[in-house]
């Protein structure tokens, strides 16, 4: 995944987690990667914040980019599910 798509593909998955969670004021992201012996690796760490709150979430090591991207906002909507308003 080329910068530019993945620029767009996290301000899309921002912009849609705001949308279902209102509380969310802010979103940033920090994509990791690493080599595991010749396989490349990749997490995605989010930092939400919200009105006095703030959600650190790290995606688990996924093989590909946008499987890290998808596993980290996955764990984001999980979490804000579970966190009161």
């Amino acid at each position: 995944m080329d910068r530019d798509k993945l620029q767009a593909r996290l301000e899309h998955e921002i912009a849609e987690l705001r949308g279902a969670f209102p509380r969310v004021d802010s979103c940033h992201s920090a994509l990791m990667q690493w080599k595991d012996g010749e396989q490349a690796r990749y997490s995605l760490g989010l930092d939400i914040r919200g009105p006095q709150r703030q959600a650190l979430v790290s995606g688990p090591a996924q093989a590909s980019i946008e499987a890290a991207v998808e596993a980290a906002f996955r764990l984001a909507r999980e979490r804000l599910q579970r966190t009161p308003a």
